[in-house]
């Protein structure tokens, strides 16, 4: 237990302890975690605790800007749960303004650009971009409540892996040169509705290792793209390429995927999109399926010499391109 003087500024090692956005805090909100601003090397000060109603709006460190808000390691994946669900909510609200929901957006987009920050790779201006484009579905797609409402249905952490593998989906566009809005809100909203079909695993699976499933376990889980577009064919302004992405999503061009072991001429074009784009957000965020978290040119590296590059050409292309493109960005900058 750390020590707190009579300040509330309490003695915390820095390394266990991670830098969040203040977008994610405000006044009225039931705090999920212990928030702390830094004072200095290994001194915090709590500004507000777990269960309590948040009070900062008058608090004059929480509004200097230089301050910087942070909370335990080990509390924020449940932050960034809490953060995702609440996020959704409020994008889903008709009544609530834009300029708000695209305030909470941009808080959750915030973490995600802190971790690909870290793994070498995307942009601010692509997180800008995805933020905004889920704010102009919440306002043009009349049954976008009820995906949002899907998405708060998935498997904790899944909401995030949906933001990471849109954010690549829409930069791939980017570097395509894709730039129809219709086509990028329908990639958007393949990304983020890609893993619906997750609710229906039995949680239990994904307590074993991978190679400790049974092949009961591997069929249940192979069918989650097709319990997705089950889930999503009767609702009504969601379009066809959206269904065929979520029924796609784990295929690749050789084949060798799943549901259905399409190759690359029966692929739908924005299937190809994310379906790159999915396993290398798994790559960046998910060590539970490689062993480890990859930085994006490692990623890159493991797709081409260990997987012999089984996605569409073009794609991976715009990808590698897009990753080299930012670390010569990075090289020359620093």
């Amino acid at each position: 237990m750390a020590a707190e003087d009579k300040t509330g500024v309490v003695t915390l090692p820095d390394h266990q302890m991670t830098e969040v956005t203040k977008d994610f805090f405000f006044d009225g909100m039931i705090l999920p975690v212990h928030v702390y601003l830094k004072v200095g090397p290994g001194h915090y000060l709590l500004i507000g605790k777990k269960g309590d109603k948040a009070q900062i709006k008058d608090l004059h460190a929480f509004n200097h800007p230089a301050s910087k808000t942070f909370v335990k390691n080990i509390e924020h994946n449940h932050l960034i749960s809490q953060v995702t669900e609440f996020t959704t909510k409020v994008v889903a609200q008709k009544t609530v303004p834009d300029q708000v929901k695209a305030k909470f957006l941009s808080g959750l987009s915030q973490d995600i650009l802190t971790s690909f920050e870290g793994a070498g790779f995307t942009s601010t201006e692509q997180l800008k971009r995805v933020s905004s484009l889920i704010v102009d579905l919440s306002r043009t797609v009349p049954a976008f409540e009820e995906v949002m409402g899907f998405l708060m249905a998935l498997p904790e952490g899944e909401s995030r892996h949906a933001m990471s593998t849109c954010v690549i989906s829409l930069a791939i566009c980017k570097e395509m040169e894709i730039t129809q809005q219709a086509v990028l809100e329908k990639v958007a909203m393949g990304a983020l509705l890609h893993d619906i079909g997750m609710k229906f695993v039995p949680k239990n699976i994904f307590d074993k290792p991978r190679h400790h499933w049974s092949p009961e376990d591997l069929v249940a889980y192979e069918q989650h793209p097709i319990k997705g577009v089950e889930m999503l064919r009767d609702i009504r302004d969601i379009p066809h390429e959206v269904l065929l992405i979520v029924a796609e999503h784990h295929e690749n061009s050789q084949g060798t995927g799943f549901p259905k072991k399409l190759r690359d001429v029966k692929l739908s074009p924005l299937s190809k999109i994310v379906i790159l784009a999915n396993y290398f957000s798994n790559l960046l965020f998910s060590p539970s399926d490689t062993g480890k978290n990859y930085v994006a040119d490692e990623a890159i590296h493991y797709i081409e010499d260990i997987l012999g590059q089984p996605f569409n050409k073009q794609v991976f292309l715009a990808l590698k391109k897009v990753v080299n493109e930012k670390a010569f960005m990075d090289k020359k900058n620093s």
